[in-house]
This record gives structure tokens, sequence and C-alpha cells, in this order.
């Protein structure tokens, strides 16, 4: 027979968690209003959230500040960030098929739109047209200067069209390898790593990032903003485990919205 205390007991301490799930959602929606009235021309939500990492703003100016500083509200929203990043390597969080990582992250269109190569005279190159991004060269040359391989591409970055294409499947496997390199370089989504163990490593909380605040901000930001989408799409499970992602998820940004 049932203990009535021991269910009772049971019960309410699973109620006695706090859910981070709403709490991140009610943080959200103050900075929701704040940027549509903020930025009133712009169409929707990711362009707010673009405009937000990329420019001066309430918002990133304040998170800029805290991971500049050392007072007590500073080290408190670092260890959030710190936290973050510990339970998104925990546990895998997907927004359209992409985990949630300070590791492997895009957070703006890739600038570089020319890498090249030589190995044993032979040159690889993959140019991406900087005015139009759906137009990319990939070509090989010899050491004489003649073309091996030439394929122009014109629907944008696209792997598979390359190794599909008869140029390519001619060529032997270190070509392959060596201009498949060069491919993945001016990929206009290429992500990037926010953490380093570099000397110059930026310390934050119990781990260090690259020493680049801009590109930290612009991480952050996008990173809430992902989890934002995995959230409201319902892209998540919403259970204890997911909840410990929340919760620094929701510290960050309840402080931030403070300032708005």
């Amino acid at each position: 027979m049932t203990n009535l205390y021991t269910e009772n007991s049971e019960k309410w301490q699973a109620l006695s968690g706090i859910d981070y799930f709403t709490q991140f959602v009610k943080a959200w929606i103050p900075l929701n209003a704040w940027y549509k009235n903020y930025y009133p021309l712009l169409r929707n939500d990711r362009e707010a959230i673009e405009e937000i990492k990329t420019n001066s703003n309430r918002f990133k100016n304040k998170l800029e500040r805290l991971i500049e500083g050392d007072d007590n509200d500073s080290l408190l929203m670092k260890n959030n960030i710190s936290n973050l990043h510990y339970q998104l390597e925990r546990h895998s969080i997907c927004n359209r098929n992409n985990r949630i990582s300070f590791v492997n992250i895009v957070i703006e269109q890739n600038p570089h739109n020319h890498e090249e190569f030589s190995y044993y005279s032979w040159k690889y190159e993959v140019t991406r047209d900087s005015n139009n991004f759906k137009m990319i060269e990939s070509k090989i040359t010899d050491g004489n200067g003649n073309n091996k391989v030439l394929i122009n591409q014109t629907n944008g970055f696209n792997i598979e069209e390359i190794k599909n294409n008869s140029q390519y499947q001619s060529i032997n496997r270190g070509q392959k390898d060596n201009l498949i390199s060069c491919y993945k370089e001016i990929d206009p989504n290429k992500p990037i790593c926010l953490t380093s163990n570099d000397t110059d490593a930026l310390e934050i909380g119990n781990y260090t990032f690259i020493n680049d605040i801009d590109t930290i901000c612009k991480g952050i930001v996008t990173i809430l903003y992902m989890l934002r989408n995995s959230l409201f799409h319902g892209e998540i499970i919403p259970d204890k485990e997911t909840n410990k992602v929340y919760e620094p998820a929701y510290n960050i940004l309840h402080r931030l919205v403070k300032e708005l």
C-alpha cells in the first residue's frame, strides 16, 4: 500500500523546482517589446537580433561591460556564461537540426571569400564572388598554369554539387581533399569556436574564451535567440536535464533586460 505522505512528498518535490522554461519566456517578452519599439522598421525577430548583435545598443553594451568588468555583478554574469557553456556541452539542444554550442557556432556571415593552397606545384583556389555570394569558382591549376579543374557554381555554396561534378570525380583522392579543404574555408555559414586555450585567452568563469569580447557577445546573443527558437518551436524535451540549460540562459537574459 502506497504511503500517502511519501506520495505527496514526491509530488510536492516535483513542483518545488523552478521552471526555467517559463522564466526564460517571461524574460524574453520585455526584450521582444524593446526591440520592436527600438527597431520599428525591421521586419522580423531575426533582423532585430542581427541588429542587436552588430551595432551599439543598451542590451549588447551592458553585456560587454559585464564581461569586461571584475565587480560582483560581472563575476555573476561570467559564471552564468560559464555554466551555460557547461550545460550545453552536457545536453544536446538543437535549433533547426543544428546543435547549440559555444564551440561550433555561426554568428555572422563569413567575410572570407577567397582561399588558395599550393601543393607540389599544383594550385587549388576557391573564390566566392563578393557581390553575388551565389557565384563560386573552384579550380585546380598545374605547375604550368593550365586548368585541370574549373567548376563554376551559380546557386551558392553546395559541397555535394562539387562532389557530383564530373571534373571533381576525375581527380585523385588527395586532390579532392585539397580542393574541398579550400572550399570549406569560404563557406558563408562557416562555424567558429568561441572557446580557446591560447595564452591570451579570456577567462570567463571556469573556462577560457577567445580574446574578442565583441565576438563573444555576438555568440551569446545568438545562443539566447537559438534557445528561444528551440523553446518556442517545440524542439526541446522539457525535462529536468534541459531545464538545467535554461537556468543560466534565463539568468543572463534576465540581468540584461533589466537595463532596457
